[in-house]
């Protein structure tokens, strides 16, 4: 027989929800939510306005904002941050728990997360106004709904048992996962813009921090430098266009090297194996013969025939 205490959450229904970038000119305030709303901030950093405050919420931050309460959005940097905001009916009395609470996505968290990011564009169609809500969309999947429910239901609970932890994080863990978060931004917009150089202020921009935090992180979660590990990356990037036929020059010209020398230098440098080379050992080719100068270069220095050295 089914408890109460069994289920202690259950969401009533999902009547809007976005999961898009957010740019300043949609910017607004001082809207009144009449049901609770989910707010996590994938990437970039935004401030969220609750009744009286202003919430500055960085890449992975996560907020509710409780029935009947006045919020509002701005972004903050030049780049567009992504949101996903979610308007959910809960009658559940553990939501209590949520009040004026904020909160860092964990790994076990982010499953849900990018599912209901990935999974919103399919069943809400967007506001047709900058400030307007999205609305559902009429044909779905089968039990989609549902399950965007039950992703949705899986994620408050995990953040309620945190609510209930006996002892706040140390001020070293909070700096950890802190560092851990930026590492994964930053590493995710190195991603996406493998195919061109980046800057340090971009990357900062990007993901709501400054220099010298984001260089602390990666030294610290990884032993090397932001750029470093986006160097690293994008060698790896041209590795994988290698191994699947492509020419060096090619690779070079698609990934904004300034030249295919360059490009060739820093590739050895880490591979120990000239571009062309690494190219025919993963395509299963044979190695390239020697040109007749080098196995010159290469003979025995002597003018005597070796069936006479024998002798």
């Amino acid at each position: 027989m089914e408890r109460p205490e069994d289920f202690p959450l259950r969401i009533e229904a999902v009547p809007a929800a976005w999961a898009a970038e957010r740019r300043p000119e949609e910017d607004f305030s001082h809207r009144q939510t009449s049901v609770w709303q989910l707010v996590y901030v994938r990437a970039g950093a935004v401030e969220e306005y609750c009744n009286d405050r202003w919430v500055r919420l960085r890449a992975g931050g996560i907020l509710l904002h409780q029935p009947e309460e006045i919020f509002g959005i701005r972004c903050l940097g030049e780049l567009p941050p992504e949101v996903l905001r979610v308007d959910f009916q809960c009658g559940s009395a553990v939501m209590d728990r949520f009040r004026g609470m904020v909160f860092h996505a964990e790994p076990a968290e982010q499953n849900d997360l990018n599912w209901l990011i990935k999974t919103t564009a399919e069943l809400y169609d967007g506001p047709a106004a900058p400030g307007d809500k999205p609305t559902p969309r009429q044909e779905t999947a089968f039990g989609a709904r549902q399950q965007y429910a039950i992703h949705l239901e899986n994620l408050l609970i995990l953040l309620a048992r945190r609510c209930k932890r006996p002892r706040k994080p140390t001020l070293r863990v909070r700096r950890e996962r802190r560092q851990t978060a930026l590492v994964e931004a930053a590493r995710a917009y190195f991603a996406q813009n493998l195919t061109r150089e980046v800057k340090v202020d971009e990357v900062c921009t990007a993901v709501g921090c400054s220099r010298t935090q984001l260089q602390q992180a990666f030294r610290t979660r990884l032993r090397h430098t932001a750029m470093e590990e986006f160097a690293a990356m994008r060698l790896d990037y041209a590795a994988q266009m290698l191994a699947r036929g492509a020419t060096p020059g090619e690779v070079a010209a698609a990934m904004g090297y300034c030249s295919g020398a360059y490009f060739s230098q820093k590739f050895r440098a880490a591979t120990g194996n000239t571009p062309s080379a690494y190219r025919r050992m993963q395509q299963g080719l044979p190695a390239r013969r020697q040109n007749r100068q080098q196995k010159d270069k290469e003979a025995p220095k002597t003018s005597i025939p070796e069936t006479e050295q024998k002798k």
